[in-house]
């Protein structure tokens, strides 16, 4: 399961960031790492980009980046 695939006020946990060069660094720097817990505030209006809590801040990844961050998800 994909962070894309979670939805509105959906936690979960990160296992795995897919995307290779420039964005896998910027995620890791954001705190996309394993491990970390999180959860889906909302979408925009036409479903991206998507809003979430992650360590404590707000964050917005684009959907397309979000498939590229494997999850475990948590009932809440």
């Amino acid at each position: 399961m994909t962070l894309s695939d979670v939805k509105d006020g959906g936690q979960f946990v990160i296992k795995s960031v897919l995307a290779t060069g420039e964005i896998r660094r910027r995620l890791i720097d954001m705190g996309f790492i394993r491990g970390a817990q999180g959860k889906v505030l909302r979408e925009a209006l036409l479903r991206d980009p998507i809003e979430l809590q992650l360590k404590g801040y707000k964050v917005s990844v684009r959907r397309a980046e979000a498939k590229q961050i494997v999850i475990e998800d948590q009932a809440l």
